[in-house]
């Protein structure tokens, strides 16, 4: 199991190595820009997350870093390459089968932990 960016280096580096998605599907995420409701610079957080999402930016970042992007206009300025890459940005069927990870009843969080540290303490 491996974040997206760092599946498409270890390829690069290990040719051996695949990034494989479930036909079953899998979970979705999501980065999520916030902003403190303690920052000490409101306007200067807003100016960054404006930067970021500026398409050249945004571009920048999916070249540079390997993260997708939802921005259109960005993915427009991508070269073909990366465009098709189906491990950056995987079909519509693909992402139809995957699932947004949701908070879960206090009682099933704690089933999950007990299993999740069975597993990782093995």
């Amino acid at each position: 199991m491996a974040y997206s960016t760092d599946a498409l280096t270890l390829m690069r580096e290990q040719p051996n190595l695949r990034y494989v998605i479930p036909k079953t599907g899998s979970s979705l995420w999501t980065d999520t820009v916030a902003i403190p409701t303690t920052a000490p610079n409101v306007e200067a957080a807003y100016e960054w997350i404006n930067y970021m999402l500026s398409p050249e930016t945004a571009a920048n970042v999916v070249e540079r870093l390997k993260f997708a992007t939802p921005n259109q206009i960005a993915f427009d300025k991508l070269p073909k390459t990366l465009k098709t890459n189906q491990n950056l940005f995987p079909s519509p069927a693909v992402v139809s089968q995957c699932e947004g990870i949701a908070p879960v009843a206090p009682k099933i969080a704690d089933t999950f932990d007990r299993y999740w540290t069975q597993l990782t303490s093995a």
